[in-house]
């Protein structure tokens, strides 16, 4: 039996996808434990930083891992979870890797807004290689954002962006808090299992902790 056995027929699917995760600080290795909890297999991790101290309250590390690179750390903390996941990892840019095929999904962690443009637009160029789906989660202290896209078009994208100077009301960089990473974790992991069920999903939603209050937008898959 798998390790995901309790949430079978909850969460199933998830294991024929790859799943890139740009960025693994607070929020991509919070999606990544929990995909891999739930059964995804295959993933790509990509970052260029280190496990700092300052990650171990907020991110998926451990004190052990301080001064690891956080691709080799989350490697690591997953393989505890699932051995027989495969894991790539990818401590440059992420335009050096190429896409399989169209199971795959691009979850965005970047600290800054600026990589994450970059980003879309390195995917956008790639007109024949666009992921299935591309999930950006954008985090304050205690407050949270996630932007869905089925279609990755650099102008759907670029009506979401706001710039880093500009963020509101804290940068991915600043503030953050453990509770407020694993919601976004879990929010992620609940977007890609409804859309992979062709159920309605959430196309964009803020959740604030404060007031516990949660605005969203949702989209029912045509038929």
């Amino acid at each position: 039996m798998g390790i995901n056995m309790r949430s079978e027929g909850l969460v199933n699917s998830l294991h024929e996808y790859t799943y890139h995760i740009l960025g693994c600080g607070a929020i991509g290795s919070s999606a990544a434990t929990q995909l891999v909890r739930s059964g995804a297999t295959k993933f790509v991790l990509y970052d260029m930083d280190t496990v700092g101290t300052e990650n171990i309250g907020v991110s998926q590390y451990f004190d052990e891992h301080i001064g690891m690179q956080k691709v080799e750390a989350l490697n690591e903390h997953m393989l505890g979870i699932n051995y027989n996941a495969d894991i790539m990892m990818v401590d440059e840019y992420f335009k050096l890797f190429r896409y399989q095929n169209n199971n795959d999904i691009v979850i965005l962690g970047f600290d800054s807004m600026k990589s994450r443009k970059e980003a879309v637009e390195e995917i956008c160029r790639r007109k024949n290689e666009k992921p299935f789906l591309l999930i950006d989660g954008r985090m304050g202290g205690e407050h949270y954002q996630q932007y869905v896209f089925t279609d990755v078009k650099l102008k759907s994208y670029m009506d979401t962006w706001y710039s880093d100077e500009d963020g509101d009301p804290e940068p991915c960089n600043v503030k953050a808090t453990s509770y407020c990473s694993n919601m976004a974790g879990s929010l992620i992991v609940n977007a890609i299992r409804k859309i992979v069920c062709k159920h309605p999903y959430e196309e964009f939603l803020t959740f604030n902790f404060p007031t516990m209050s949660i605005e969203k937008k949702t989209v029912v898959p045509r038929s």
